[in-house]
């Protein structure tokens, strides 16, 4: 996997037809001193909403950074994905958010947590 960068800033292109003005302002932050690299995101559900692959962010990406000659880092999301929705982001993707809906609400088992706690300890 790439490097994060230290600022990030992500960015969604429903469409595939936005990533070159997306990228133009981080070009134009960059330009006065800001020092940040864009995330373009796309989660299943707006791939699924749109009848898109999880290929297609990366290529917009790939071909915005290609046009305006970007030197700096950027990164493709597999936004709020599961196991269940994973696999087809793992080739184009670098960058991944966890959806957790799923888990809101419910309790962590108490085993899992007390050993959280005890392996973390110095955190508390």
């Amino acid at each position: 996997m790439k490097p994060l960068e230290k600022y990030t800033f992500g960015v969604g292109d429903r469409f595939a037809h936005q990533a070159s003005a997306q990228l133009d302002a981080f070009i134009q932050a960059r330009r006065q001193g800001w020092e940040v690299v864009p995330v373009w995101n796309k989660s299943n559900r707006e791939h699924l909403t749109v009848d898109s692959q999880p290929p297609s962010v990366l290529a917009a990406a790939q071909a915005a950074v290609k046009a305006a000659d970007w030197r700096h880092g950027f990164h493709i999301d597999a936004d709020h994905i599961g196991i269940a929705t994973v696999e087809p982001f793992l080739a184009c993707s670098d960058f991944f958010t966890l959806d957790v809906a799923d888990s809101i609400g419910k309790p962590a088992p108490a085993r899992e947590l007390d050993a959280f706690v005890t392996q973390h300890r110095s955190l508390i």
